[in-house]
């Protein structure tokens, strides 16, 4: 593989409104040192200022706090800091890790906090994809991301005593995250130093990864923001439309891609991407030295079960010779089983690949319902009519073919391909527990 041109510099332009928010948050205005002005907030209780601050974003904050004497002074408290990195994460942190306070922490990671804030993120690579959970370690101070594998075991087989027909494979996987080889890593390289580096906008930053001992780099890009709803004729976008999703931007291979963001109001915050490179220092033709993969987010509403919504989740499936695949599974009803059931590939294989519709169960409730089983494994669970997506190797002649979803419980389904002879398993999984490992 080739070796890669070094990152350009960005333009003063590109610096502005990014340095502007950084000055405003160190406060480096010296003319605010000097206000003796004082406005009417002067005569609220300090407990009364310090309420109305904590509403307050990290660059209204800044602003603020730029204004006068007084709301320098009260904007400097770090718990106001505290409660913005905080906001950023699914469990709240007491201390600031290796930063001497939550202020400077915050500009460690500044333009990154929305990805360990949404946590689950999935890429476009062709037909298997991939799906990462990100986390940020107070311990070491730094924003990381693994990939999510699993492992289906040894398989034990048992006969479905109300189809003798049929033999079912086990299906009890380990789901784990990859940690010995991080996607996303994202460090401040000298925590105790007043300036982070991150202060400095950049589009792309390079990440000190453990493969660059082998020549191999790789480096994060922000992404820019797109229209909340845009055409489908106008390129390939991610994530995919079967996917509900207000924030979608165009890929990489995109013709209609918009710019590279010039500064941070410009990059989006639920998506990003990942370049790749090796430098053997041996040229190669444009574009085979260096791999994309474009990362998208779901929204919490997509995957957090509720009662109405009992399915809902993210499932890894037993597609048999394809391995293990994640699915994301939206259902749509009132309470009780009612609505519809949907799967969609997060993970896939050269068959169905991510993206795709694995199975949809258009009424899991009374209109679809098939039967409710009385022998094992699966007595007591209710069986509904559901249509399983097939296809043949590169997702060539693809069809949906009549099937069961076996309701066994609200973590664990199985899936009747009656074509086939076959069932195949999905099981939750829990994202906040493997976060926390």
């Amino acid at each position: 593989m080739g070796s890669v041109a070094p990152f350009q510099e960005p333009s003063d332009r590109d610096h502005q409104d990014h340095e502007r928010l950084v000055d405003e948050i160190l406060h480096e205005q010296s003319w605010t040192q000097s206000m003796k002005d004082t406005s009417i907030l002067d005569k609220l209780p300090a407990e009364i200022i310090h309420e109305i601050l904590s509403y307050l974003p990290a660059r209204d904050l800044a602003r603020v706090s730029a204004s006068c004497q007084v709301l320098s002074e009260h904007g400097s408290d770090d718990r106001l800091w505290a409660n913005l990195v905080n906001s950023h994460l699914p469990s709240s942190i007491s201390d600031p890790g290796p930063f001497p306070s939550f202020r400077r922490l915050y500009l460690a990671h500044l333009s990154y906090w929305f990805i360990p804030q949404y946590k689950i993120w999935f890429a476009d690579n062709e037909h298997t994809g991939n799906l990462i959970l990100a986390r940020y370690d107070n311990r070491r101070g730094v924003i990381e991301a693994y990939r999510l594998i699993a492992d289906r075991g040894s398989p034990n087989f048992q006969m479905w005593q109300s189809n003798p027909d049929v033999m079912i494979q086990s299906f009890d996987p380990k789901v784990v995250l990859w940690l010995d080889d991080p996607v996303l890593f994202l460090k401040d390289p000298a925590p105790m130093e007043p300036r982070a580096a991150c202060q400095t906008w950049k589009m792309e930053r390079q990440m000190p990864m453990a493969a660059e001992a082998q020549s191999v780099f790789s480096s994060i890009l922000l992404c820019p923001k797109e229209d909340p709803q845009p055409q489908i004729n106008q390129g390939p976008l991610w994530p995919p439309v079967t996917i509900p999703s207000e924030h979608r931007i165009r890929r990489e291979n995109s013709p209609q891609r918009l710019p590279d963001p010039k500064c941070a109001s410009e990059a989006s915050e639920r998506a990003f991407r990942i370049r790749r490179w090796a430098n053997f220092h041996v040229v190669l033709s444009p574009g085979r030295n260096e791999a994309r993969t474009t990362y998208a987010t779901l929204d919490p509403s997509l995957y957090v079960p509720t009662k109405e919504k009992p399915y809902q989740g993210i499932w890894v499936g037993d597609y048999s010779a394809h391995g293990c695949v994640q699915s994301q599974d939206a259902e749509d009803g009132d309470t009780g089983p009612s609505g519809s059931l949907e799967a969609v590939k997060l993970t896939g294989d050269p068959n169905v690949p991510r993206g795709q519709i694995s199975f949809v169960a258009n009424d899991i409730g009374p209109g679809g319902l098939v039967r409710v089983d009385d022998r094992e494994p699966f007595e007591n669970a209710r069986i509904v009519r559901c249509l399983g997506h097939v296809a043949g190797i590169g997702f060539q002649d693809d069809t949906f073919i009549n099937s069961e979803l076996i309701l066994i419980s609200p973590d664990f389904i199985a899936h009747y391909w009656k074509e086939m002879g076959h069932v195949s398993y999905y099981r939750r999984v829990d994202i906040d527990a493997l976060i926390q490992t």
